[in-house]
């Protein structure tokens, strides 16, 4: 009589086979929580969403995830947990991760994203298997790599390490033997630009509304208190302008109930007619915002490893305001308005000119949108990944 478990692991490769004729040959790990689906998906989910549809290994490539919703057009391994209460979530997926992995022997090439742990402890049991990981944060503040010891263990470990920035390249190798910096390159986030987009439905209007936005999570790092204390002495000046807020303190949280909000909302009350806080929404409603504003602001005081929402409101025509912080500075490069500290004063010196004069809003919005399609084009970055694939592969 054929096992339980038996029964299950030929389904699984069954479901496989009928989303491709092709069997994968490449497995792409996201952290357990992350949401590849388009209601909701994070900065991680919809760069893998967009280079796995872009690569030349699309019909060869299968995502795992912790999510059972997903998108569509992507292969999808939904890793469901179990006993997480007792092992851990992260632990209870990384062994399920393996299981799956051990079943199909297929697999060739596993990319894990952010998870160094995990990518070590994948490279220990399937030693055979080629195992690389794609670092979206500054390694320094992340479990498993952030003393020098952690660091080399890594490089010396894995086949090969994908930063998305110079900035967490330079971070990853920080006091580490040289040496081991050819198993490191840089792979932008990338984006399909719009001009190159066929999906996309939504076009630019050729008048914008005189919008300011603000896209991403609400909490100090982002510096949205300083750029709410700085919109409250600006707007009284601007009557017509209005001010889009889009997020809240963290993904699956009910917007204004964190007590950071609630100073931001506090900050803005007088000026409340020409704000709207629409919490969080779909990917694809940040875009048509980004499409229909005329200046998107970028605050954020932490260590930013990327900015992928402000590469977005670049592509999408908006004139950037953002800040020095780490990976948003190689982002915005000369094209955008970047402000050396994020302080209220600061930010009004770049708003404030941007509102008043048409033409250097118009001048700044065509140069960034330049520098997002042409340093930041998908078509780029997913050759420079593919070729590393290449190479492991064979």
């Amino acid at each position: 009589m054929l096992s339980v478990c038996y029964l299950k692991q030929r389904l699984r490769l069954f479901e496989w086979l009928m989303q491709s004729n092709v069997v994968p040959k490449i497995a792409i790990i996201l952290p357990s929580r992350e949401r590849f689906r388009s209601g909701d998906a994070g900065a991680v989910a919809l760069t893998v969403y967009e280079f796995c549809k872009a690569s030349r290994y699309a019909d060869e490539l299968v995502v795992f995830g912790g999510c059972a919703e997903h998108f569509p057009e992507v292969r999808y391994q939904h890793v469901a947990v179990s006993f997480a209460w007792l092992r851990g979530r992260n632990r209870a997926y990384g062994l399920k991760c393996l299981e799956i992995l051990r079943e199909h022997s297929e697999i060739k090439l596993i990319e894990v994203h952010n998870r160094a742990r995990l990518a070590l402890a994948l490279k220990k049991v399937l030693p055979n298997r080629r195992v690389t990981i794609h670092l979206h944060n500054d390694p320094q503040g992340m479990a498993g790599v952030k003393t020098v010891a952690d660091r080399e263990k890594l490089l010396r470990t894995v086949d090969h390490v994908y930063c998305v920035s110079k900035f967490v390249k330079m971070r990853l190798l920080e006091g580490v033997d040289p040496a081991l910096g050819a198993r490191v390159e840089v792979v932008y986030n990338a984006i399909l630009s719009q001009q190159n987009n066929d999906e996309l439905t939504l076009t630019p209007p050729t008048v914008r509304q005189p919008w300011i936005v603000y896209a991403g999570r609400f909490i100090p790092e982002k510096g949205v208190l300083e750029l709410a204390q700085s919109l409250a002495k600006i707007l009284p000046q601007f009557p017509d302008w209005r001010v889009v807020f889009l997020g809240a303190w963290g993904f699956g949280h009910e917007a204004g109930k964190s007590a950071y909000e609630q100073s931001v909302y506090a900050a803005l009350k007088d000026v409340a007619d020409q704000i709207d806080f629409r919490g969080h929404v779909p990917h694809s409603e940040v875009m048509s915002v980004f499409n229909q504003s005329s200046i998107a602001v970028s605050p954020s005081t932490g260590a930013e490893a990327f900015g992928r929402t402000t590469l977005e409101a670049m592509d999408a025509g908006c004139a950037v305001v953002t800040s020095m912080s780490c990976g948003l500075k190689e982002v915005a490069g000369d094209a955008a308005i970047v402000i050396p500290q994020v302080t209220i004063e600061a930010l009004s010196d770049a708003i404030i000119p941007l509102m008043q004069q048409s033409g250097l809003r118009q001048l700044c919005a065509d140069r960034c949108q330049q520098r997002a399609r042409e340093v930041f084009s998908l078509p780029v970055q997913i050759e420079h990944l593919d070729a590393a694939r290449d190479a492991l592969i064979a």
